[in-house]
Parts: structure tokens; sequence; C-alpha cells
């Protein structure tokens, strides 16, 4: 079932995404920081939102969407931020219907479009996406964060 995420969502949420940043990116996130970051969109005060696909109680894959305004199009864009499905559920379309869910939720609500950057040398994660019919094409992100996370990651 996929659904959106709810508070009680909140560790599992935490665990996926660590799990996810030291997979992809052999970072080992602050487990407090991103507490209060995941709390932070399931309470309504962060612009973005979590689905979640749940089988007998266990979320298998969770994916974490936030909004930006398009003036070019007078409509938001819905950027993918994470995306994480559990090892156990590789491989058995999950992530296939939580993003279909998800762009058809965007649809719905009037979107723009989706996007998501994706770490240039994760050539695995850009063929999952070009097998979704999303494409690059002339977009690229370039982005520097500022702050105490960049040494404290």
């Amino acid at each position: 079932m996929i659904r959106p995420a709810e508070l009680g969502d909140l560790e599992a949420l935490v665990a996926g995404n660590r799990a996810m940043a030291l997979e992809t990116e052999q970072l080992e996130l602050d487990v407090t920081t991103l507490r209060e970051g995941v709390k932070s969109i399931l309470e309504g005060h962060a612009a973005g939102r979590y689905f979640v696909v749940e089988e007998h109680g266990q979320i298998l894959a969770q994916l974490m969407i936030t909004y930006e305004w398009s003036d070019w199009r007078n409509r938001q864009i819905w950027w993918i931020q994470s995306v994480y499905v559990t090892p156990e559920a590789r491989g058995s379309g999950r992530y296939r219907a939580l993003y279909q869910h998800v762009r058809e939720e965007a649809e719905r609500c009037g979107a723009a479009g989706l996007r998501l950057y994706v770490d240039t040398r994760n050539t695995s994660a850009q063929a999952v996406y070009t097998s979704l019919g999303m494409d690059g094409g002339h977009y690229r992100v370039f982005e520097r964060m500022f702050g105490p996370s960049d040494e404290g990651v």
C-alpha cells in the first residue's frame, strides 16, 4: 500500500535515510539533525512530503519530495529529494509503483513536473531514472551547502 507518511513513521524514515546516505554516498548522518528534519516535514513545518510503501506494517520504501515555485511556469515543481527501498524489497517494482504514485499526485495537484538530481558518478541510479522516462535534458544542478553540517555529516 502506498500512502503519505505520518508522524508515527518517523523512526522508520530516519533509519531509511541513514541507510540510503551510507549506501549511496558513504555518509554517516547525524541522527538528531536528521530526526528533527524529518519531523519538520511530517509536522508540516517544511515544504515537503514523504510517501511510503507499507506492507504488513513494515515500511519497505520511502520517497521525499520538496516544492519549488517556477515563475516561468507559474506552478510548483516537485523535487524528489530522497528515495530508499529496503534491500529485501528491491527488484520487486515497489519503487516504480511509488514513483508512479507520486507522479500522478503531482499532476493531480497541478505541478509543472518532477525533478531530481543524481550525482554524475552514480550511474546505477541514473539508469533507474532513465528507465522511468526521466531525462537530464538541459538541466544540471550545482550546489554549495553552508553551515556546520559540512563538517558534522
